[in-house]
């Protein structure tokens, strides 16, 4: 259960003085946003995210699609039915990759937007979503990040109300498979949000960037929103949830469907787990809940061994990078010891 006054149960009470940023009265009046999408191969969904996305009562100031698919026909009739969006062809590097670069454009002089949308493809805003949620994170300058209530295509279940951090550290979607009763109604702050439909402060970018990554190039994907989002508690920032900015998410994986996910991808899920808790967590904290931890890891182990060996290789690959996550670890904590006042947040 997460803390509704806080930044939540669960979430690393560590500090951090969060840095002062000067704030600009033209835009504190109207703030602005901009909208990048990360897809791959995923174009019906595409055309649907870009058609809710030019229907948003508060425009955005610029949108931007870094394509790593492989349909080049399907693309280009796109690219004809919606010609005020930017597109830009890569290499498949993952969600950190391409965020990264939409995240680079966002906050370059060409666009110099107060805020930056990331969404996934599968994402279907309702007509006030950008608007909620700038409004919500302008009236909060402590949040360097923001997410709403997003819904199954059913409009009944919830797929996530933002991120919520249990003791065993395996990041969790609040209210996911629940039916919709109104339970996260209210704005709050929370641990995580959802990188399918993540707001980001510009402002806050450069502090939150490792290395000259904002997300973690190391996960290509799953579980770097929620890296980034304990990146930002340790520095002192927070993470806002608005229940009023409302999305639908088709999601690819869904709970019972875990080997419809390749095995490659399966993988990364896995690895992940291990380099946000070596870059994040703290030494006191680890030591309070290792016996969680420990039994949490046998769980894991066994469930890998048994029912999806498919996965094991994911222990060399974790292995294979733990290295640089404790480097970026050593980054983030003389970074962290740097804040004024950071024993209290």
């Amino acid at each position: 259960m997460v803390d509704r006054e806080a930044a939540g149960r669960g979430c690393p009470n560590e500090g951090g003085g969060r840095p002062v940023i000067p704030q600009n009265p033209a835009r504190i009046s109207a703030p602005s946003y901009c909208v990048g999408i990360i897809h791959y191969q995923s174009y019906a969904d595409l055309e649907s995210c870009l058609g809710a996305v030019a229907g948003q009562t508060l425009r955005p100031r610029a949108v931007r699609v870094v394509d790593a698919g492989a349909d080049t026909d399907a693309l280009v009739k796109i690219r004809d039915r919606h010609p005020g969006v930017a597109f830009e062809a890569a290499a498949n590097r993952g969600y950190s990759a391409a965020a990264n670069r939409l995240l680079a454009w966002a906050s370059g002089p060409d666009v110099g937007a107060d805020f930056c949308l990331l969404l996934n493809p599968d994402v279907t805003l309702e007509p006030d979503f950008g608007q909620r949620l700038v409004d919500a994170l302008a009236a909060r300058p402590d949040a360097a990040l923001g997410t709403g209530k997003l819904l199954r295509p059913d409009r009944l279940t919830l797929d996530s109300a933002g991120i919520a951090l249990p003791a065993h550290r395996r990041t969790r979607d609040r209210g996911s498979e629940q039916h919709d009763r109104g339970q996260y109604d209210r704005g709050e702050y929370v641990f995580g949000a959802s990188g399918a439909a993540m707001m980001l402060r510009c402002a806050a970018l450069a502090d939150l960037a490792l290395e000259g990554e904002v997300f973690d190039e190391d996960f290509f994907l799953y579980h770097e929103d929620t890296d980034l989002s304990w990146r930002a508690h340790v520095l002192g920032w927070r993470v806002y949830y608005e229940p009023l900015a409302r999305a639908v998410h088709a999601r690819g994986w869904k709970k019972g469907q875990r080997f419809r996910v390749p095995p490659a991808v399966r993988r990364h899920s896995f690895k992940n787990y291990y380099l946000q808790l070596i870059k994040n967590e703290s030494a006191a904290g680890f030591l309070l809940r290792l016996p969680v931890l420990l039994a949490w890891e046998v769980l894991r182990l066994g469930h890998a061994a048994i029912r999806d060996p498919q996965i094991l290789p994911a222990y060399v690959d974790a292995w294979g990078l733990a290295g640089r996550a404790f480097h970026k670890r050593r980054i983030l904590r003389a970074r962290r010891a740097r804040r004024p006042n950071r024993g209290a947040r």
